[in-house]
């Protein structure tokens, strides 16, 4: 099978471009450093049979970083990803015509190691509205290569491309070996960047500038002091939103869940199937998906500042706040995709060059609080707030910038003791181009995320709402399983002012944080007796403590449980994540236990503190 290999600058087009070849619909980002993985799909549209391989964003073929060196290995041996493919047909060389000196660098690197190239210029829109545009054909007589402009946004140029990739392997022998470099000297890069300069100047047409605002963003937004203080505000902007916006939707699906628990009460027949779904299924499911609006929205707002390209230069206004933790500006993407999920983050920090500043980062990143913990601080939200509604919304933001603090305090404290020498490989990244969002592309990408994440989810919560369900009911719900189990777990949450019903939930938690609110639903749908009335939230409101009787949800349990779950690191997933990322059981192991303990100690004595100064 022939292989087309894309090889090109980060944030330079090769995804759009992949996407185009392929039919595909990989996320797109305007940021440096976005693709950590190859990805491998089959070439439509064309004359001949072939597969696409899209690597990491490069600018050398010596690499800097782990998803450097993923791509390079890649294009030196794709046999791991493409069976029988010892190397590839034809590489694709993108070039961004917007900032071509660095990829034209790579491009020369690429013929060097005797690549067979084309090369495909990219974002024309961009090059022009900077009054730039290089002249394919000057620029394929100085490189000796075909050259095509494409665009990644229309797909113009691409049956152009596709066309000259056929003539080229039409008439081809077989691919050569490359002969890749293992270093560079200073002398050779600025002979590659001279190079590079000369190419790009006979090749360079300066058309006629757009009318430009006088005032340009990045003089605001980079500046240490100002752009910090907008960087701020954007992020409390961004999180208020995700609880604010999401209230009206919320309020749409518990209307639809609850017709739904109507027509079932008016068709199912008494007995076990009718209270499995009255006690299980249905406040299981309900308990966890009227926050799926939430989600939804944190998936979008991030998309949002991936695509225009604030989220690089967020990365330069806190680099100097994270050089102080111990990390650099690499760090923040992988910590902000944190706050969606925790596995993809840990991905993404394979661009982080230094082993200490990356290990920091993946000890770090399960302390941001991620889209499962929506659900739980949601509803803890809701019951501290049940007469202030409009307050969740500054509670969540404060939940989110708190997770912020835990994660930079733990940062510094980890940065002292870990026995790796601190990596001096300075912070550089690629401005990409401010841009409106393609707010389709952003639309679309958020809710296949979030229906992803409703997939994933929906097994265990109703795979839990069945068990706990079950585990509830027999032998009898006065001493049924689950309450045997709680009230062995209970001494651990007695200091947190909890019950059996809150230990087991807890335990449930461990499958998916999300499920602690399912865990809970159920519980009090099955063992609630008088307090089961109404709503979830009334129930648990007016809920009482199962030996004393007083309230159980009080304001020093709330935030006791708040505090646990910013802290408390309950995801297996991720723990299998880290130990693949890293590849130490050991390190693995003592991340899941301490974040547990550490998690445990502080809600303790938070709940202890409260109730010292009389507050209950």
């Amino acid at each position: 099978m022939t292989v087309l290999a894309l090889a090109g600058q980060a944030n330079g087009g090769k995804t759009s471009l992949f996407n185009w070849l392929t039919g595909s619909r990989a996320k797109t980002v305007n940021y440096p450093g976005a693709t950590v993985d190859c990805a491998v799909g089959s070439l439509r549209g064309a004359s001949f049979d072939a597969l696409v391989l899209d690597t990491p964003g490069i600018l050398s073929l010596v690499p800097r970083s782990q998803d450097e060196a993923v791509a390079v290995q890649a294009l030196r041996d794709p046999s791991a990803l493409i069976a029988g493919c010892n190397v590839p047909d034809l590489v694709i060389a993108v070039v961004d015509m917007s900032q071509p000196h660095r990829p034209l660098v790579l491009v020369h690197q690429l013929a060097q190691a005797g690549f067979r190239l084309v090369v495909a210029l990219t974002m024309p829109d961009l090059a022009r509205k900077r009054g730039l545009f290089l002249d394919p054909a000057r620029l394929s007589d100085a490189l000796n290569l075909p050259v095509h402009v494409v665009n990644g946004r229309t797909g113009d140029g691409v049956p152009d491309l596709l066309s000259s990739c056929g003539q080229i392997l039409s008439n081809a022998q077989p691919a050569p070996v490359p002969d890749l470099p293992d270093a560079s000297s200073q002398e050779q890069i600025q002979a590659d960047y001279a190079w590079a300069e000369k190419v790009v100047a006979h090749s360079l047409h300066h058309e006629q500038e757009e009318r430009r605002l006088s005032l340009d963003p990045d003089r605001i937004l980079l500046n240490p002091w100002v752009g910090f203080l907008a960087f701020a505000l954007a992020m409390t902007g961004f999180f208020w939103a995700i609880f604010a916006a999401a209230a009206p939707l919320q309020d749409g699906v518990e209307f639809l869940f609850g017709q739904m628990a109507d027509l079932a009460a008016r068709t199912v027949p008494a007995g076990f199937l009718a209270d499995l779904l009255h006690e299980g299924i249905f406040p299981g499911f309900q308990a966890v998906l009227v926050f799926v609006p939430q989600i939804a929205i944190l998936f979008f707002l991030l998309g949002v500042l991936e695509d225009s390209g604030y989220l690089a230069r967020g990365t330069v206004v806190i680099d100097r706040p994270l050089a102080m933790l111990g990390l650099n500006g690499r760090s923040f993407v992988p910590l902000l995709s944190g706050f969606a999920c925790a596995i993809p983050a840990m991905m993404a920090a394979r661009t982080i060059p230094g082993r200490k500043e990356r290990l920091l980062t993946l000890l770090v990143i399960p302390l941001m609080s991620c889209s499962a913990r929506l659900p739980v601080y949601g509803l803890l939200l809701g019951l501290f707030f049940h007469d202030r509604p409009g307050m969740a919304s500054l509670g969540m933001t404060a939940i989110y910038l708190g997770s912020v603090l835990v994660g930079s305090l733990a940062c510094a404290l980890l940065s002292k003791v870990l026995p790796l020498p601190a990596t001096d490989a300075g912070f550089q990244i690629e401005l990409p181009a401010w841009r409106l969002p393609m707010w389709r592309t952003v639309t679309v990408s958020s809710l296949e995320r979030t229906w992803g994440y409703v997939q994933r989810a929906g097994g265990t919560i109703f795979a839990i709402s069945l068990l706990f369900w079950l585990l509830n009911r027999y032998p009898a719900p006065d001493h049924s399983f689950a309450l045997r189990a709680g009230h062995l777990l209970e001494p651990l949450v007695a200091p947190l002012g909890g019950d059996w019903r809150i230990a087991v939930a807890l335990l449930a938690a461990f499958a998916a944080r999300e499920v602690f609110v399912s865990a809970l639903a159920v519980v009090f749908a099955v063992q609630g007796g008088a307090e089961a009335t109404g709503t979830m939230m009334e129930s648990l409101r007016h809920a009482t403590h199962a030996a004393t009787g007083l309230p159980l949800f009080t304001t020093a349990t709330l935030v006791g449980l708040i505090l646990y779950f910013m802290i408390s690191m309950q995801c297996l997933s991720t723990f299998a994540v880290f130990r693949k990322e890293w590849g130490s059981l050991k390190i693995a192991l003592a991340q899941l236990m301490g974040y547990v303990l550490a998690g445990w100690l502080v809600a303790v004595a938070a709940v202890q503190a409260l109730h010292a100064l009389g507050i209950k």
